[in-house]
């Protein structure tokens, strides 16, 4: 069950903080999508996208700041937006034009609702492993682990 609609919004942005977003729960879905589509764009094992129903979705800053892009030739239809000053990602049409697909990792304040399902499973990062199949770090690359005590 998805959570009630919330009178707050709940802000968003790029890398850059030029293109900003808001929007009001509740979601429609919030998948972690494996598609190599979703790989590409995000250089990453999957995507973590919320899709929220259009007329819930405000673009808080000039919208002539997102360039778009549509595959033509590998996966037809798909899009990518992303900022035109700093290249990062932000929220774009789902195929249909009825959803906004807002990348999770853009919000600027947390959220209680959590990914629900991993979905183009089939089509996943041959590397993907579980997170904590790793060693954690408290910062960079020569920090320390997150077991070692302070």
């Amino acid at each position: 069950m998805h959570e009630p609609m919330n009178p707050e919004r709940i802000p968003g942005s790029c890398l850059c903080g030029r293109v900003q977003f808001s929007f009001s729960l509740p979601f429609v879905r919030f998948n972690y999508c494996h598609c190599e589509s979703c790989r590409k764009t995000t250089g990453s094992a999957f995507a973590a996208n919320i899709l929220i129903p259009t007329a819930q979705f405000c673009w808080e800053t000039e919208e002539s700041l997102v360039s778009r892009f549509t595959d033509t030739v590998v996966n037809l239809g798909f899009r990518r937006w992303f900022c035109s000053h700093c290249g990062g990602s932000v929220p774009r049409l789902n195929r249909t034009d009825e959803y906004m697909v807002v990348p999770a990792g853009l919000l600027d304040s947390p959220i209680s609702v959590r990914p629900e399902r991993n979905i183009y499973w089939c089509e996943r990062a041959d590397w993907l492993v579980t997170v904590d199949a790793v060693p954690k770090y408290v910062e960079g690359l020569d920090s320390r682990t997150s077991d070692e005590t302070l």
